[in-house]
């Protein structure tokens, strides 16, 4: 009977510590990723608004993002655009607002679906009105 209690005290053990570990690793990826972002500049390098290619109204900004889930548009001579964002890996998805934002900026608010994504870029895109919209970012 104690040899029965012995062994399921040690499997509860396992697997409390198993449950930990896998925590911890989810945890780890989730920061070595949010620092991917912040650390470093972003810049739209494809917009599509259906089969209209706007890329282009988003010439010169870059994109600061903040680990208090802030994000900066920066074009030289305005006034930084302040907005915010949020991902969610168990999604793959990446939520941002620009609510005052001035054009093209606004068009980047939403929930955006991660298509795909690397080191060094994002793809997503999302559905409005109909109308498909698809983005990539690239770091800077």
């Amino acid at each position: 009977m104690r040899r029965k209690n012995i062994v399921a005290m040690a499997m509860f053990a396992l697997l409390v510590g198993l449950s930990s570990c896998k925590k911890a690793v989810e945890e780890a990826k989730e920061d070595f990723v949010v620092n991917l972002i912040v650390n470093n500049l972003w810049q739209v390098t494809n917009f599509t608004e259906g089969p209209d290619n706007i890329t282009g109204q988003f010439a010169d900004y870059e994109f600061k993002f903040n680990r208090d889930l802030t994000v900066f548009g920066r074009k030289p001579g305005q006034p930084d655009a302040a907005g915010t964002w949020k991902g969610d890996a168990g999604a793959m998805t990446i939520t941002s607002a620009f609510p005052t934002g001035p054009a093209p900026l606004t068009k980047l608010t939403g929930v955006w679906n991660i298509t795909r994504t690397t080191l060094s870029s994002v793809r997503a895109t999302r559905t409005e009105s109909g109308t498909v919209l698809n983005l990539e970012l690239q770091k800077k």
